[in-house]
């Protein structure tokens, strides 16, 4: 089991760094070798002869991104509470695992992992976050800041990578940090994300697929409601275009059919105010009147979830 790995060194009551530092490497490979080779195997599994393709079925199974997660979560809470058994000597205002964060961008410990499995820094990114998140008894905000951005950089990452279930735990994680400390922008960036990597992880054919797809391009996960408001002004526009071409009577100008197309939408208008125009319109002026309400029902509410959260 991967949760050996930072068992098997057993207790370590002087909470030395560099043995916790290589703990977290070797468990990150050993994830990410599953990782991989479902991945791999993934790819062949209708390749070869049909004992081979079983074959590459059954390993890609018990490999697969869900499976190896559940191995993650146990490995997760072991290699925080390791590091909570040693955290009570680190001096506040730094981050003890920085190295694991600034992949790259850190010249003090740029080469002391050196990881050969790929997608190995990452998963150390987030053991490493994780662990520092919530094995520490005090986090300031700046160390937390700095942990939320490596762990939404490892979720990007993660998406590239084709793993969109680790993605979500890191932006899930990400997002929690920014709630801590009341950082609600960044919050909501770190949660849309987190539920963009969730809508990914169901097949193209899946309906709620669909129905989260429907969601991001609408308003945004509810996250970005500003989004409704352009698809409210396309519809407005859309119902005014095709009114403007419906035959009107001789004595109402374009000027008042425009002014009616508009109007509808927001206040529903009479058979009296209707009739002066054309009696053609009075059934495209209802299917505006029932999508017009919805529309606005919708926004008032995605603005009232998206805008509450500032003021908790």
């Amino acid at each position: 089991m991967v949760s050996a790995v930072l068992a098997a060194a057993g207790p370590d009551p002087e909470g030395r760094p560099s043995t916790y530092r290589l703990l977290i490497a070797d468990a990150a490979t050993t994830i990410a070798e599953d990782l991989e080779r479902g991945q791999r195997h993934q790819r062949l599994r209708r390749s070869g002869s049909p004992s081979e393709r079983r074959q590459h079925r059954e390993i890609a199974r018990s490999s697969a991104e869900e499976t190896v997660l559940v191995e993650f979560d146990r490995m997760q809470a072991v290699a925080i509470h390791r590091f909570a058994d040693g955290a009570g000597g680190v001096r506040l205002g730094t981050v003890v695992l920085r190295e694991f964060y600034n992949r790259g961008h850190d010249n003090e410990h740029e080469h002391e992992h050196e990881f050969e499995q790929p997608y190995a820094a990452l998963i150390a990114a987030m053991l490493a976050a994780t662990s520092e998140a919530h094995g520490r008894p005090w986090l300031y905000h700046t160390e937390a800041a700095a942990i939320a951005a490596s762990l939404e950089q490892t979720g990007k990452e993660l998406m590239e990578a084709g793993f969109p279930r680790f993605a979500e735990r890191a932006f899930g994680e990400a997002a929690h940090l920014h709630s801590r400390f009341d950082d609600a922008h960044d919050e909501y960036r770190c949660r849309y994300s987190r539920l963009g990597a969730r809508r990914t992880t169901y097949p193209w054919w899946r309906p709620p697929r669909f129905f989260w797809g429907l969601s991001r391009a609408v308003f945004g996960y509810g996250y970005r409601p500003l989004r409704l408001l352009a698809w409210i002004a396309a519809v407005v526009a859309l119902f005014a275009l095709y009114l403007l071409h419906l035959p009107r009577d001789p004595g109402a100008t374009r000027g008042d059919a425009l002014f009616v197309a508009l109007q509808n939408f927001v206040s529903p208008l009479g058979l009296n105010d209707v009739k002066d125009v054309s009696p053609k319109w009075e059934t495209p002026l209802v299917f505006e009147t029932y999508t017009g309400d919805l529309l606005r029902a919708a926004f008032l509410v995605v603005v009232i979830r998206r805008w509450s959260g500032r003021w908790r």
